[in-house]
């Protein structure tokens, strides 16, 4: 079931769906839609899109890898 599905003027879409595969499993699939524009211009809790793996654990605010990429909770914290 889709719970959301937001373009952004941009024409950058995400998507978020939530399903039940058996009882008491349920899953949430986000799915998100950059343009060739967002290349090394995107940050978040999706990652840095760069190609580069090493930094996507990138806490708002910081130019660099911190101390919160060894606390996936305080990363997430963040972006809050």
């Amino acid at each position: 079931m889709v719970l959301a599905q937001i373009t952004m003027p941009s024409g950058a879409s995400v998507t978020a769906e939530y399903g039940v595969y058996r009882p008491g499993d349920i899953h949430l699939d986000v799915r998100v839609y950059p343009l060739a524009e967002d290349f090394e211009n995107s940050e978040g809790l999706c990652g840095n899109w760069n190609n580069n793996p090493n930094d996507d654990l990138t806490s708002r605010g910081t130019t660099m890898v911190d101390g919160n990429a060894n606390e996936p909770v305080e990363f997430a914290k963040s972006y809050m």
